[in-house]
Formats: C-alpha cells, sequence, structure tokens
C-alpha cells in the first residue's frame, strides 16, 4: 500500500528584491527554550520558528546547510511586532 500523502508544512517565498533585512543574532549556545507558535517546513535547509518567551516574540532561523548547523535569532520585541514580522518572512518581504 502506498502512501499519496504530501506532509509538507509552511514554504517561505522567496526574498523579494526589496525585503527588509533582519538583524539576525548567531546563538552561541543551546537556544533558550521558547514556545514554538509556528514553523516551516523541514525539508529545506533554512528553516524558521515563530517563537515566543518571557511575554516578547521572536523568529528563530536554522541554517542546516553548513555542518554544524548555524542558527540565529531575530531581536526579542513586542508579540505584535514578532507576528508581523512571521508574516513578512513567510511572504517574502523580509529577509
Amino acid at each position: 500500500m502506498t502512501d499519496d500523502y504530501d506532509f509538507h508544512g509552511t514554504h517561505p517565498a522567496s526574498p523579494r528584491p526589496d525585503a527588509m533585512p533582519v538583524r539576525w543574532t548567531l546563538v552561541q549556545r543551546r537556544p533558550d527554550r521558547a514556545r514554538v507558535r509556528g514553523y516551516t517546513c523541514e525539508c529545506q535547509s533554512l528553516i524558521f520558528e515563530d517563537c515566543r518567551a518571557g511575554g516578547q516574540g521572536f523568529i528563530r532561523r536554522y541554517d542546516r546547510s553548513v555542518v554544524p548547523w548555524v542558527i540565529a535569532e531575530s531581536p526579542r520585541v513586542k508579540v505584535g511586532e514578532a507576528e508581523t514580522l512571521w508574516r513578512q518572512l513567510i511572504n517574502g518581504e523580509a529577509r
């Protein structure tokens, strides 16, 4: 029996030429605990997580194209601002 289901998650759009740059900060040690509210598909080498911690929101980025993986985070901001950034990344309006 074969499974014809496609279990892919959200794929962000490619960044547009006018996409807003995000100030990513490298995580030097194991990332702090955070509640993950959303994430992009695991089939890609660049994965994003929409995170919450301590009443703030931020985006965590995993670059799996290198070994060891490079983990970076956006600035921690108000939850509404983090939700806006998440939508911008998904729509290709931020990079």
